[in-house]
């Protein structure tokens, strides 16, 4: 009775109506799912030279999240709302890494892993290290840089150094293990940015904005941004490389780790795998 219904009025919508109807519905999980597997597929072919480079780049351009957000602390007033303007210099740095479609860490908990799950072997898991390792590293001494950067660059304007101090040292000062806790909220969210933002079409700019907005609101530990702050306090001196690395580094990569691939991108993945199951053998070959 229902597909008799529809097919009525789907007789009734011209064709470039029916087609502009389908194009705004939006994307399935399986869709999705194969969307980010496909992405993560080109990933793990991608060459090593070009992944270190982009991996670079997205850590040196992470940086600029600090930077904003010590910008924002400098001119605006010492009062309680000022976390809720401040904080939205930490996106900054993501719009541009995301947007310009650059290697960041996190965001591979969850596009690199989804050809892992589709096709669990050992060559596609040795894949998966290579470009975790390279991405990983590269994002890290990207960020590292950067934290240089903010500190010699700010030695001549007290204001804005005392802000990246402030903002650096409040970032860091966590325990082990709820930089660890802190860290699943960052890769969770992370994660399910990426798996939101094939269905965002248009407002891809927002969706980033709005969940970044709310990682640096929650005060969450992401990784490579962290690392950013953490290089901060050891080149003024308020942290020992040891500290930084084992501190702040480790927990709040185990914790990106758990929140967007086991946390998400596993449960996730759960969901749909009935219907991946019940794919034919040939459909499946196509997709590869």
């Amino acid at each position: 009775m229902a597909a008799t219904t529809q097919k009525k009025y789907e007789d009734r919508i011209p064709e470039h109506q029916r087609e502009a109807m389908e194009s705004k519905a939006p994307i399935r999980a399986l869709a999705l799912f194969e969307s980010i597997r496909r992405e993560g597929a080109h990933e793990l072919n991608r060459p090593a030279s070009a992944l270190a480079l982009s991996g670079l780049t997205a850590g040196l351009a992470i940086g600029f999240s600090v930077l904003s957000e010590a910008l924002l602390r400098t001119h605006l007033p010492d009062a309680p709302w000022r976390p809720l303007i401040e904080n939205l210099g930490y996106s900054v740095g993501f719009v541009l890494v995301i947007l310009g479609q650059l290697q960041l860490f996190t965001e591979n908990t969850i596009t690199a892993v989804c050809p892992v799950l589709d096709e669990p072997r050992p060559r596609v898991f040795a894949s998966l290290a290579r470009l975790w390792s390279l991405v990983l590293v590269t994002n890290l001494i990207g960020a590292a840089a950067f934290g240089w950067v903010l500190h010699a660059g700010t030695i001549y304007e007290p204001e804005l150094r005392a802000a990246v101090v402030a903002l650096s040292d409040h970032a860091t000062s966590y325990g082990w293990w709820e930089t660890a806790v802190r860290g699943i909220g960052a890769g969770w969210l992370i994660a399910a940015l990426v798996w939101v933002k094939p269905n965002a079409r248009n407002s891809e700019l927002f969706l980033i904005v709005l969940v970044t907005y709310l990682i640096a609101l929650a005060d969450f530990s992401h990784v490579v941004a962290g690392t950013t702050e953490a290089a901060v306090m050891v080149y003024s001196g308020g942290m020992s490389v040891a500290a930084a690395l084992g501190g702040f580094v480790l927990p709040a990569l185990v914790g990106n780790i758990l929140g967007g691939t086991v946390f998400f991108t596993l449960l996730t993945y759960a969901q749909i795998r009935s219907e991946l199951v019940g794919d034919p053998a040939p459909e499946r070959a196509r997709r590869r």
